[in-house]
């Protein structure tokens, strides 16, 4: 299987210290995030605490987004009319040849193909 990417609720139950993230998370040597989710982790913070998060989620491998991601990005809005940001995240990952693991089943549905949803809240 290859590694995944995490979606940004991941990222923030991690950063919250719950559990379930947690040991999400521990399931995989390589983490993974596309520049979006850097981006949004990013934006939920105040600038006085900006610098604390960027080390914390340092560690992760931030995808930036290129042509082909942009493309499929493209596509999926097309075809799904998912929320150009969400699509840019959900590209990342199936260009990838990985899954999306997210706990945000508004807009990736679990049964979606390539979406694993490991926990609810």
């Amino acid at each position: 299987m290859s590694d995944p990417f995490f979606d940004t609720n991941i990222l923030i139950d991690w950063l919250k210290d719950r559990p379930q993230a947690i040991n999400e998370l521990s399931r995989y040597n390589r983490h993974r995030i596309s520049r979006v989710v850097w981006t949004e982790i990013l934006a939920g913070e105040a600038l006085e605490t900006r610098d604390t998060i960027r080390e914390l989620i340092a560690p992760f491998e931030v995808v930036e987004i290129d042509a082909r991601i942009a493309t499929a990005a493209a596509d999926i809005r097309h075809r799904s009319k998912m929320k150009l940001l969400d699509a840019y995240i959900l590209a990342t990952a199936q260009v990838s040849g990985s899954i999306l693991i997210t706990r945000n089943t508004k807009d990736f549905p679990a049964e979606m193909p390539g979406i694993r949803v490991p926990y609810t809240l």
